[in-house]
């Protein structure tokens, strides 16, 4: 491990990377071979789709694939994805203005980058950039797969980063059930239900979710509250039906309702202005599917998915109760889709596809009712070769035509090496893209409620700003702000690793990665107004890159107790940035002194919002005799700079890190301090299907109100839920 530090640190190349990496073999086999014990009980893999689109076992894969199974979420007490994901090594929950969001950062790269999906299908309502991933219950999940490195030669413009793939349950053999109830700090109820139930050709599994808070208040000397009190509930069912013995059908719904009172106290002009309202969010998807099977060599996949998203708030004046904000977002999206599996031999496998995307936005946020839309056709294909029984490969690409920004081609190539029984290296490459989105074109929104700040898309920027202009709202000549158009963004990205069975279970997974990104596009404040309201706009940074080492360590201790370590080193950099400063041409203001000095190379830190070290420690504990389980989690987040966080906290400014005005992040500027959140969970299930449950979240209370709103404080619950299973197939 420290070779692959100093070598990151130093060089920032993969070239060196590639061959540090080379390394970790040939140091594993260099020592004593180790014998097996031939009386080992040994697991079975787990099956992964999202990384082909077909079942594959997860270490047959040549790409970094990481799985969270439903026992180990069932362990942790989670009750929602953002719970589950902030714990998994790489990722990170990455907060949203007044606590009203939680998107992840993969990799270096914002929540816009990362696709999320249900049972293979795009969740969409990302009216401010992220994915409320809260939105999400954990009930009704079978396994989180996620697969990191482009995925857009499969899944298409979003999924640069990666792709995160909720499976859901379905119907089981026999009759299954289960309810739970949980009751934790700030008043949170959680009342959960599914009940399966197969008979003959038909299957059905219906799941029912309902979640309340009273919210939580981090500033008790202001009004309002960090978190305003909201409820949720989620229904969803699948059905299942095969239509003959080489036919199957399945449907599947789910709908999504959330209502939420506000508090906020906003300062506008000087003067505080206390507001309270309604907010709304709806969801909901249908995805039949239609699998066919005309050999055993032939499959052919037929879906046709339909999602809507829609919210709305509205805040009146407490003074008079007039109205004083409105927003609303309508979000529509289908797409039909074709695909077809071949099996040429147990060596030669090819996945073809193709589909449609028509795609309608509507916000207040553009100032206007127009209905925004646009179309993708597109199609793909992936070859997967066994040439011998260590190695595989997989080559594929996706042709996507856009209404709005033309043609592109996504290449990606993987493969993996099997060594021995030991180890087995992977290495995975690709080219993603992503589009300029509505919202960073046509955003023309003053959000008064959270501070007074103003975002406008490129195509109405010009417009406005010069409205602004000539109102005397902008007291300086801010000429140079006006920008071109913005571009998609592209990136080439390569990972690299293997997995290395160190000692006997102790196995160590590590991946190293390198993305570079062209027209990378960033939210950038670039004026003032004299009443001291931001105005934002979206930029495209030419050059920037991501780049760093992900390591996850593993071993049981006992048959009982099982451990985990996870590490992330991340660097991600503008390229034009790192340059100028190697150049000598970018200076800092030193704020005591006020002396100008040139910033050093190893002074500039990088991009804003990123830590440079994240981790975790897990330990897990499972007795099946006395039916005991026990979890206790460390999760890790290093100091990190803050930079396009807009609005404010129940009144209060979010200032930004960059207290020298040089427009970057470097070392001598403020961070947000590193943090710890420590976990724990105990529980205890009975023969006659009980089990019963008590944790705390957050044990040791940390809190950052300004940087940090959710993260609410110390969380201690309790929860019973009961299980039953009556299997009524004949054997």
């Amino acid at each position: 491990m420290p070779i692959f530090a100093t070598v990151i640190l130093d060089n920032l190349s993969i070239k060196y990377f590639l061959s540090a990496l080379l390394l970790v073999p040939m140091y594993v086999f260099g020592q004593a071979p180790i014998v097996e014990d031939s009386l080992q009980t040994k697991q079975l893999e787990e099956l992964i789709v999202t990384a082909t689109r077909n079942e594959r076992t997860m270490g047959a894969l040549p790409m970094p694939v990481f799985l969270v199974p439903k026992m180990q979420i069932k362990s942790m007490g989670s009750l929602r994805l953002n719970d589950v994901l902030t714990e998994q090594t790489g990722l990170v929950i990455v907060p949203q203005v007044n606590g009203q969001g939680n998107g992840i950062q993969l990799q270096g790269f914002n929540p816009d980058y990362t696709l999320i999906l249900i049972d293979g299908e795009p969740i969409i309502g990302r009216y401010t950039g992220s994915l409320e991933l809260s939105r999400i219950t954990v009930g009704n999940i079978k396994q989180i797969e996620i697969v990191k490195g482009p995925s857009s030669s499969l899944y298409g413009s979003d999924a640069l980063a990666g792709v995160i793939n909720i499976i859901t349950d379905r119907p089981q053999a026999g009759m299954n059930g289960n309810f739970s109830s949980r009751y934790g700090t700030n008043n949170t109820v959680d009342l959960s239900g599914d009940i399966s139930l197969t008979k003959n050709k038909l299957g059905v599994y219906v799941f029912a979710n309902r979640y309340s808070t009273d919210g939580y208040d981090l500033s008790p000397e202001n009004f309002g509250m960090t978190v305003s009190p909201f409820a949720n509930q989620t229904f969803t069912t699948k059905v299942t039906y095969k239509l003959g013995s080489k036919t199957d059908l399945s449907v599947a719904g789910r709908h999504f309702n959330e209502n939420q009172r506000f508090n906020f106290e906003v300062t506008s002009t000087n003067e505080q202005i206390k507001t309270s309202g309604l907010g709304e969010v709806n969801d909901w998807n249908i995805n039949p599917v239609l699998t066919h099977r005309f050999s055993d060599k032939f499959k052919v996949i037929g879906r046709f998915y339909s999602t809507y998203y829609q919210t709305e708030t509205n805040l009146n004046l407490d003074t008079d109760g007039s109205a004083y904000y409105h927003d609303d977002f309508k979000q529509s999206f289908y797409r039909p889709e074709l695909n077809a599996e071949y099996f040429f031999d147990d060596k030669n496998i090819v996945t073809m596809g193709a589909g449609h995307v028509g795609e309608s936005v509507q916000s207040a946020r553009y100032d206007d009712i127009i209905v925004r839309s646009q179309w993708t056709n597109y199609g793909f294909t992936q070859y997967e070769w066994l040439p011998m029984e260590k190695l595989s490969i997989i080559a594929g690409g996706r042709f996507d035509h856009n209404s709005i920004y033309g043609s592109q081609f996504s290449p990606k190539f993987s493969t993996r090496f099997e060594i021995n029984k030991r180890a087995s290296l992977k290495l995975s490459m690709g080219r993603g893209f992503k589009s300029p989105d509505f919202r960073q074109l046509y955003n023309n929104f003053t959000n008064a409620a959270a501070g007074g700040y103003s975002v406008f898309g490129t195509e109405v920027f010009k417009d406005r700003f010069y409205d602004l202009v000539a109102q005397g709202q902008i007291p300086n000549d801010y000429s140079a702000v006006i920008r071109e158009k913005l571009q998609p963004e592209r990136s080439l990205a390569i990972n690299a690793g293997g997995k290395v069975e160190l000692l006997p279970s102790l196995n160590l997974d590590l991946n190293g990665f390198y993305n570079s990104i062209n027209n990378l596009i960033e939210t950038q404040a670039v004026a003032l107004t004299t009443s001291g309201q931001s105005i934002y706009t979206y930029r495209n940074i030419n050059r920037a890159f991501t780049t760093g080492i992900e390591s996850n360590l593993s071993y049981p201790f006992t048959k009982y107790f099982t451990g985990s370590v996870g590490y992330q080193l991340l660097y991600a950099k503008d390229k034009n940035v790192a340059e100028a400063v190697k150049s000598g041409d970018v200076y800092y203001r030193d704020p005591n002194t006020l002396v100008t000095k040139r910033l050093q190379p190893g002074e500039y830190y990088g991009l804003y919002n990123r830590s440079r070290n994240t981790g975790n420690i897990k330990i897990f504990y499972k007795h099946p005799v006395t039916k005991w389980e026990a979890s206790a989690r460390v999760i890790y987040r290093g100091k990190y700079g803050v930079g396009d966080i807009r609005g404010n906290i129940q009144g209060e400014a979010i200032p930004p890190s960059d207290r020298n005005s040089n427009s970057i992040l470097d070392v001598h500027d403020d961070f947000v301090k590193a943090y710890a959140l420590v976990n724990l969970s105990v529980a205890k299930s009975l023969n006659c299907g009980l089990r019963f449950q008590v944790g705390v979240d957050n044990l040791l209370n940390y809190t950052e109100p300004i940087y940090i709103p959710n993260l609410p404080g110390r969380l201690i619950y309790g929860s019973v839920s009961y299980n039953f299973s009556k299997n009524n197939v004949k054997p």
